[in-house]
């Protein structure tokens, strides 16, 4: 699994959880493992990171305006 991060977060950087450090904003990060995979993939969930495809970019999306009521 390949995310990049869109707000920089502090999670576990070892598989025994002994070590944590900051993942930050803008770059990219790559699994090692299915323990990372699953930190990964919290970060996804909370909105702080965007799951990454192979060699595309994250995709942006932009809110939708609602009409105004005349």
């Amino acid at each position: 699994m390949k995310i990049t991060m869109s707000k920089s977060q502090i999670g576990i950087t070892r598989e025994d959880g002994a070590e944590t450090g900051t993942f930050e904003i803008g770059k990219e990060y790559k699994s090692q493992g299915k323990w990372q995979e699953q930190i990964f993939k919290s970060f996804v969930d909370m909105g702080v990171a965007y799951e990454i495809a192979g060699n595309a970019g994250p995709t942006e999306t932009k809110a939708k305006r609602k009409k105004a009521s005349k």
